[in-house]
């Protein structure tokens, strides 16, 4: 596999990522957090579907189909996340808490693609300029 395929199977993972955050917030409860982490949430949404439609876009330049691409990542940490939102025994303190860290997770790791996406993106750039 050479920088460009390492590139495009990096950015369907990018879209799944992002594709999978957007579909599970769409319909996701967060009436029990405080306003200031609603608009945290909010704002990390709105990354996200800006993201999902650019590297969309990009995927289609490339001539890269994602398919059905999924993160099993993602798809751990938005279980633990309805797993916390569906639970009864926790006081509201500690369910915004446990819901921030585990958001907070979720949120480290999309940037940490997005970093490597940049990584790579130099990497062919040194590439063809050389």
């Amino acid at each position: 596999m050479n920088k460009e395929e390492l590139l495009g199977k990096e950015l369907s993972n990018l879209y799944a990522i992002s594709k999978q955050v957007n579909n599970y917030f769409n319909d996701s409860d967060i009436s029990f957090l405080s306003e200031r982490r609603k608009v945290i949430l909010e704002d990390y949404l709105k990354l996200s579907c800006k993201n999902e439609v650019e590297i969309a876009e990009t995927l289609r330049h490339i001539n890269v189909n994602p398919g059905n691409t999924t993160d099993s990542i993602v798809n751990e940490i938005t279980e633990n996340l309805h797993e916390i939102i569906t639970q009864n025994g926790y006081k509201k303190d500690s369910k915004q808490l446990s819901y921030m860290m585990s958001l907070n997770r979720l949120i480290s790791y999309h940037v940490a693609n997005i970093e490597n996406i940049g990584f790579l993106l130099n990497e062919v750039e040194i590439k063809k300029a050389s």
